[in-house]
């Protein structure tokens, strides 16, 4: 199921934004030398479990649709061992955001 959000100028700019910073490529790829051009992003922590980080952009990365399939199981939706290593490569990130105070008025 496509999540509304995924068609807001909101995302779409979020989107640009992201496929600018990693140029375009898929950043898994790269990792093993290979230049493949990135077709969509993905959400390190899923937005099913983490809503809050949909539009943050250390939780996005580039990606081919073929390194985005090994990211997730695609019947269950669980993460993959390659999806857990992005994630445990967040993890400040992710500690960090959920350990900052709220803002006072």
């Amino acid at each position: 199921m496509v999540r509304k959000t995924l068609n807001t100028s909101r995302w779409k700019r979020l989107r640009n934004y992201v496929m600018a910073r990693d140029g375009y490529r898929c950043q898994e790829s790269l990792r093993y030398g290979q230049s493949v051009p990135a077709e969509m992003v993905h959400h390190i922590y899923p937005v099913r479990e983490y809503p809050e980080l949909e539009f943050v952009a250390w939780n996005l990365v580039a990606l081919s649709n073929y390194q985005h399939n090994k990211m997730h199981n695609r019947n269950t939706d669980e993460i993959t061992k390659k999806g857990k290593e992005w994630q445990k490569r967040k993890k400040r990130e992710f500690e960090k955001f959920y350990s900052t105070p709220p803002l006072k008025n």
